[in-house]
């Protein structure tokens, strides 16, 4: 982590309308007074946490704000991932291994990019994949390097076409590479694993659960950052309670409230695109804030605006960022290199962490604390192991599940694929832009090169080739790369989502949107050094 820019001291804005450091007496004082006057307030968690301070959110939300609008998914996200997340993840910890992946004779990847979204999982599928007992299917618009490494298939999709591509294989009569891959997954054994960029293609969750039932395989999702399934299951998702529990059963709120010797909201809360849309139309008071990226937003701009009009706006913040920047109260806590802590990996498995850097700053934890107290309501928990105790003493859900989703296709976005325009789609890179990398630019220089990749055909009907450069354009902005030709499905141009040269959602909207393209011309020396790197991106 870069230092240059870490937050050392708590900051509270002014009447000139600048930051200024301040004792941590005024700053807890004035972050308590600001949301103590808020009609509505939202809390979103972001990725990095440990289990215990998302649960420190999630108590925060509901005991001291009292309301359910608490969210971890800083990212593109939806209703059905929601319901997805509620029905078959959250309260299920180890229903799903690496084990079962050391054990499975065929595996399916959908809307999940291992190598780079996970690569001690692309490792194990690597691993048991070159013993030749495993077959390895992946669902995706783009056959990416990682699957030549896996030896697996490519079922090629546009993003629209996921949803229907998915209903094939739990059907039958089907031939060639979509035959092999459904009869695999009736091995038993099997494995489908999702990843969370299914959100951003509607009915897509909805059909992997279908094609789980019909198949037997069992379904994973595995979530990009490592934060994300502590945050879950601490209850950091607006219909659920910590373990899992569906907010409005009266059973769950009983066993919430013996914990905690208050009542719990019964309302459905917001997701954090909900909270922002609240706050675009002066609904939504405050926001509570942690480790939040504006790039990593469906709609930076859009996002920025709206947390900008909201009366107050706290954060809790390592470093500068451009929501600390338009924040009222900024308060800094610790990394996880100093601080002890759990996390959760995809399977729901706990991983403690220790602090290996002696510090006096505070965790999430006791910074929420000390708000709360000054609002009036304490949260009880003075330490790490005071939030496991709890989160031991809640449990798992073990009563009735909220059902499985079942939305529809985007049958908008299929007719603009149907009608011949080109969508683009995309994942993030392991190395990318991504801020942990800030101050190794060592490290930086070995990403892959960003570019465009599209197949033969596309090429042929855009007039180009391989080393070229082409501007992909939406009515949001535009992002110019050379371009690769590789295995990518019809009317779809692949692009990386946050590399240098190519920040996609922020300047073109989520993977799926419809796209121009067109060339653009380079001076000799450029052209000679795209055509040196025409290698597929990933």
């Amino acid at each position: 982590m870069d230092e240059a820019d870490r937050i050392t001291t708590p900051l509270v804005r002014g009447n000139d309308g600048a930051l200024h450091e301040v004792s941590w007496s005024e700053a807890i004082e004035r972050a308590a007074g600001g949301l103590k006057a808020a009609r509505r307030s939202a809390v979103v968690t972001g990725g990095r946490l440990t289990i215990e301070d998302a649960y420190g959110y999630s108590k925060f939300a509901r005991l001291v704000l009292g309301t359910n609008s608490v969210d971890f998914r800083a990212r593109p996200h939806s209703a059905e991932e929601a319901a997805f997340l509620a029905s078959h993840v959250a309260g299920r910890p180890m229903e799903t291994t690496y084990a079962d992946i050391d054990a499975a004779p065929a595996v399916l990847l959908v809307g999940f990019e291992p190598e780079e979204e996970a690569p001690i999982v692309f490792l194990r599928l690597r691993k048991k994949a070159r013993s030749g007992t495993l077959s390895v299917y992946s669902v995706t618009s783009f056959a990416s390097a990682a699957v030549k490494k896996l030896w697996g298939t490519p079922l090629l999709a546009a993003p629209a076409d996921v949803p229907a591509l998915l209903a094939e294989l739990a059907g039958g009569g089907l031939v060639g590479a979509k035959a092999d891959a459904a009869s695999a997954l009736r091995q038993p054994g099997a494995l489908i694993l999702v990843g969370e960029r299914l959100a951003t293609t509607p009915g897509a969750l909805s059909a992997a659960v279908s094609l789980a039932a019909a198949s037997g395989a069992k379904l994973a999702w595995i979530p990009r950052r490592a934060g994300d399934r502590g945050a879950l299951e601490a209850g950091c998702l607006p219909g659920l309670l910590p373990g899992g529990a569906p907010v409005g059963d009266q059973a769950a709120a009983a066993a919430v409230a013996a914990v905690w010797g208050a009542q719990v909201p019964a309302v459905h809360g917001e997701s954090f695109d909900e909270a922002l849309a609240a706050a675009g139309r002066n609904e939504m008071d405050a926001f509570v804030v942690a480790g939040v990226e504006a790039g990593d937003l469906a709609d930076p701009a859009g996002a920025m605006a709206a947390l900008g009009s909201a009366r107050f706006l706290v954060s809790l913040e390592l470093r500068r960022s451009a929501i600390t920047d338009i924040a009222h109260v900024v308060l800094p806590i610790a990394p996880s290199i100093e601080k002890h802590g759990t996390f959760l990996d995809w399977e729901g498995r706990p991983r403690t962490i220790k602090a290996s850097v002696k510090s006096d700053h505070l965790t999430d934890l006791r910074v929420l604390s000390a708000i709360a107290d000054e609002m009036g309501t304490p949260l009880r928990l003075p330490s790490a192991a005071a939030a496991r105790a709890e989160l031991a003493a809640l449990g798992t859900w073990t009563g009735d599940r909220p059902a499985a989703p079942a939305y529809p296709a985007d049958s908008a976005q299929r007719g603009e694929a149907d009608a011949g325009a080109l969508v683009y789609d995309g994942w993030r890179l392991l190395l990318d832009l991504g801020r942990l990398q800030d101050g190794e630019p060592h490290l930086a220089a070995t990403a892959r090169v960003a570019q465009a990749v599209v197949n033969a055909q596309t090429a042929r009907a855009l007039g180009v080739d391989a080393g070229n450069r082409v501007t992909v354009s939406t009515a949001r902005g535009s992002v110019t790369l050379p371009v690769a030709i590789g295995a990518v499905a019809d009317g779809v141009v692949w692009l990386p989502l946050n590399s240098p040269g190519s920040r996609a959602i922020a300047d073109l909207g989520i993977p799926g949107s419809a796209v121009t393209v067109t060339s653009t011309a380079l001076d000799g020396e450029a052209e000679g050094a795209a055509a040196g790197a025409t290698g597929v991106a990933s």
